[in-house]
């Protein structure tokens, strides 16, 4: 293993090994879910860190070694990544994402997609046809993974991709299997069934998660080829701030309906004009209670 190729999150696997379950523990608590489905990949994986890497880690992290001379030889198991995960996270979310990491010693490619940085998937992936790049977004399931993807990807191809993304329902085992030869690693099967991917709502989740001019484009390239896709698109993209189109007496049904607490925590991050609308149809004393 050469550390000095290691990407961040195999260097933080590296550290979190070394800090045995309970420290391990500690530590995902204070990460974001995309983050510990590719700190905990690694993890799973290691199967052995000599006393020389860990010190290598270490003096990156903290310029300065924190293990005793002999170093300390680590290495990692499946009850080790599954039992941090179950004190950090809970019995059943841990259960969900030591499923997703997987217990196989080699790991089909789209599948090891899934944990690579976004940058690396850009560019490897940069050169392929449309509707390959389409295919692989699809299959990573994670709407800020494929926007950051999407963000690295040439402008002249973004709408191009998503709209293929919009029209695919699922891939045929065959052309999963094509796919990873293409990427150069072995595809772990998941029995002969298609597998379910792409559509509008992936398309909208990303779109979600890309900036405004980038959204618009898109939607505008999308649109002038398929009218009635762009709209169902759009109509998954709703958010909070398109309560602002909504008539008063639309606003005052949709009102009956939402918990006050609920309310009083979603208007923290709304805009001025979403806010007067709501208190709009509200009434006086509900709308001061709200305020406060």
């Amino acid at each position: 293993m050469s550390v000095g190729k290691m990407t961040g999150p195999k260097k933080a696997a590296i550290l979190l090994l070394a800090l045995g379950e309970d420290g391990a523990a500690d530590v995902m608590k204070n990460l974001e879910e995309a983050e510990i489905q590719q700190v905990g990949y690694y993890m799973s994986r290691f199967t052995d860190v000599s006393p020389e890497e860990l010190d290598i880690v270490l003096e990156e992290f903290y310029r300065n070694s924190v293990m005793a001379d002999e170093g300390v030889n680590i290495s990692s198991s499946p009850d080790f990544v599954k039992n941090a995960l179950t004190k950090a996270l809970g019995a059943d979310r841990a259960k969900e994402l030591s499923d997703n990491l997987g217990a196989g010693e080699e790991e089909a490619g789209l599948e090891a997609l899934r944990y690579a940085e976004p940058i690396m998937i850009a560019n490897y992936i940069r050169t392929e046809h449309p509707q390959t790049i389409a295919l692989i977004l699809s299959y990573l399931k994670n709407a800020e993974q494929s926007s950051a993807v999407l963000r690295d990807l040439p402008e002249s191809l973004q709408a191009d991709i998503l709209y293929r993304m919009a029209v695919i329902e699922s891939i045929p085992p065959g052309v999963i299997s094509e796919m990873n030869e293409v990427l150069t690693e072995e595809m772990k099967t998941a029995g002969s069934m298609a597998t379910s991917v792409g559509g509008v709502e992936p398309v909208a989740e990303i779109l979600n998660s890309v900036d405004k001019a980038t959204e618009t484009r898109i939607l505008s390239s999308i649109e002038e080829t398929n009218p009635d896709l762009a709209e169902q698109i759009r109509e998954l993209m709703f958010t909070f701030e398109d309560m602002a189109l909504i008539d008063a007496k639309q606003m005052q049904l949709v009102m009956k309906d939402v918990d006050q607490a609920d309310m009083v925590l979603a208007l923290k991050t709304a805009s001025d004009a979403v806010k007067e609308l709501i208190f709009g149809s509200m009434s006086s004393r509900a709308a001061e209670m709200v305020r406060e």
